[in-house]
């Protein structure tokens, strides 16, 4: 964990000195949202789980090719039961919620390419099936399914690729690392977003 940190910090100063180095970017500032799409694992000794959602947020620039950006998301799940047991274990969400700089560094007039830091919170929930029984719930306690609630730190790494349809509009594609540390263990979880941008400001 060390040495990725290492090599964040690494890559964002490399960004830093690069973008100092552009020539003027357009927008100043941007609204976005659509669907997102994670492989996390809310129970950490669990397999990871395909979580479908949504995400939207808001970014800001001071300058040229330095901002902020604000981000609301949503990821639901669910895990299935061990064999022997069958059904469904566990249903988890998870809603986020981070702000954090953001650096502008590719600008042509079909693609547009940043790379955010974000840092917040992530309610967890996973809760087993209310039809489960006693028994059940039992045995799924003794494999490693348990529900919990919580709220933890996240922070996500991530790369928006916009694809422009107008000068005002565009299409992006954002994968990203996302990391929390339900139940005192920290997950690194891949995330990918798409969904429109709408651009304001600029020339």
């Amino acid at each position: 964990m060390i040495k990725c940190n290492r090599l964040m910090l690494a890559g964002f100063c490399f960004l830093f000195a690069a973008a100092t180095r552009l020539p003027a970017q357009g927008n100043t500032a941007e609204v976005f949202g659509g669907y997102s799409y994670a492989k996390a694992n809310p129970e950490a000794p669990l397999p990871k789980q395909n979580m479908n959602g949504w995400m939207g947020g808001a970014s800001g620039y001071m300058t040229h090719w330095f901002g902020a950006s604000v981000e609301i998301a949503a990821g639901f799940g669910s895990i299935a039961a061990p064999s022997g047991i069958g059904g469904t274990a566990l249903n988890f969400k998870e809603y986020s919620y981070m702000g954090g700089p953001q650096f502008r560094f590719v600008n042509t007039r079909k693609l547009q390419t940043s790379v955010k830091w974000l840092f917040g919170g992530s309610f967890g929930q996973a809760h087993l099936p209310s039809s489960a029984s006693p028994s059940t719930v039992q045995a799924l306690a003794q494999a490693g399914y348990l529900g919990f609630n919580q709220t933890k730190f996240a922070m996500l790494v991530g790369v928006p690729v916009d694809v422009s349809v107008s000068k005002l509009f565009a299409i992006r594609f954002e994968p990203g690392l996302y990391m929390t540390d339900f139940n005192k263990t920290k997950q690194s979880n891949f995330r990918f977003s798409v969904g429109p941008v709408f651009r304001f400001g600029g020339r």
